[in-house]
């Protein structure tokens, strides 16, 4: 009876102590995952600036409201790949990739993108209504009017970022620098094509694309 007793006692101690060490690799592993992951495939998109203006997206969908430019990854490149693919299909805009801004809404990577032209190189894809280049000002008013897509999770980021002073439209040394800026700050789209509906989201908004689930 006492080697019952103290064998159920041993095990019981060896459980706690495997379940510790289990929570302490998890978190470990957790942490990386994060710190790292914005280098592997993701959906993604771009912040970028031209002077204290920042490009944004009108969509044709979703109450016609403005976002940054992004989509979702094929799974066949790194998040920072996705999102100057998706610049130029919905702005028309040739982009390099800098730095990694933040992780938002189900995964979406932010990047800080700058120009390598100054005209856009085609019109934007059926998706976008719009192409404009915004102000502080007017990024504030259309958050004002709740014109922003993702308000709270994400558009709030923007004026924070158009006041950073490590933004800018030129690129780093290390990166390809950006061509010299033209003077066209909105493009209208007249292509009708529709595209097949995908999943919608937690925000109860549905639309052709770059829809993901809310944390």
């Amino acid at each position: 009876l006492l080697r019952r007793l103290f064998f159920r006692k041993d095990f019981s101690e060896a459980m706690v102590f495997g379940s510790r060490i289990m929570s302490v690799i998890l978190a470990i592993t957790w942490q990386q995952a994060l710190a790292s992951g914005h280098r592997g495939a993701g959906h993604a998109g771009c912040f970028v600036r031209r002077g204290d203006q920042m490009l944004a997206v009108k969509l044709t969908y979703d109450g016609r409201k403005y976002d940054i430019p992004g989509g979702q990854t094929n799974w066949k490149e790194p998040a920072s790949s996705t999102a100057v693919r998706e610049t130029w299909e919905e702005s028309g805009y040739r982009v390099n990739a800098g730095r990694h801004l933040r992780t938002v809404r189900g995964g979406f990577h932010i990047y800080e993108c700058y120009l390598q032209e100054g005209n856009p190189g085609k019109g934007p894809d059926h998706e976008i209504s719009e192409v404009k280049w915004m102000s502080r000002g007017e990024v504030q008013r259309q958050l004002n009017r709740g014109m922003w897509r993702f308000q709270r999770s994400q558009a709030y980021l923007y004026l924070r970022w158009l006041g950073n002073s490590r933004s800018g439209d030129k690129a780093p040394a290390n990166s390809t620098k950006a061509a010299a800026v033209g003077n066209a700050t909105s493009i209208e789209n007249t292509n009708t094509t529709k595209l097949l509906p995908k999943t919608g989201e937690s925000e109860k908004v549905s639309g052709p694309r770059r829809l993901f689930l809310l944390v």
